[in-house]
């Protein structure tokens, strides 16, 4: 009788939530798209760019390499975010205005500087200078770099969508 109620009661939250659930794995869907997308562009960026020492620091190819995927990533997920990812939003024109794409870019912009400082802490600092382990897998492409590229996509991918759903697509 009590697994009867449970069933009920977990067949109930998803009725009740599809359209939540559904705009999740349709975001996790475009996200991991767009994340592919980032991290090829970054990751061949950095294996083919020359490192530039900046005073005693060596992040000019990592930089740019997260700059530029991200940037590309981000024109990718905003149009599909805007036609396929957030669906049942109050406002229909929610995401399609000038203000709206300032906002989905302001956030990006956010999250990109996370992932900048996070890519700085944990690959130049803490791997290479800190452990002194460069461990080259292709040319200047590092397992730090590769690492913090990964974890800081993560909590990337959760600020996003929590960001714009509270700010863009309510």
């Amino acid at each position: 009788m009590v697994e009867n109620t449970n069933e009920v009661k977990n067949e109930s939250f998803f009725k009740k939530h599809k359209d939540l659930i559904m705009e999740i794995l349709r975001f996790i869907l475009v996200g991991g798209t767009a994340t592919l997308i980032d991290w090829a562009i970054s990751f061949v960026i950095c294996a083919i760019t020359p490192s530039v020492v900046v005073g005693s620091l060596d992040i000019t190819h990592t930089l740019l390499a997260t700059s530029v995927g991200f940037l590309v990533s981000l024109v990718f997920n905003y149009f599909l975010s805007v036609i396929f990812v957030y669906k049942n939003k109050k406002d229909e024109n929610s995401g399609k205005s000038f203000k709206d794409f300032m906002v989905f870019f302001a956030i990006s912009i956010g999250v990109l500087a996370f992932q900048l400082l996070f890519v700085f802490l944990v690959n130049d600092l803490l791997f290479v200078k800190a452990l002194a382990w460069e461990a080259p897998f292709i040319s200047s492409l590092t397992w730090g770099y590769m690492i913090a590229k990964v974890i800081s996509t993560a909590v990337g991918l959760v600020a996003n969508y929590i960001l714009r759903k509270i700010f863009i697509f309510k």
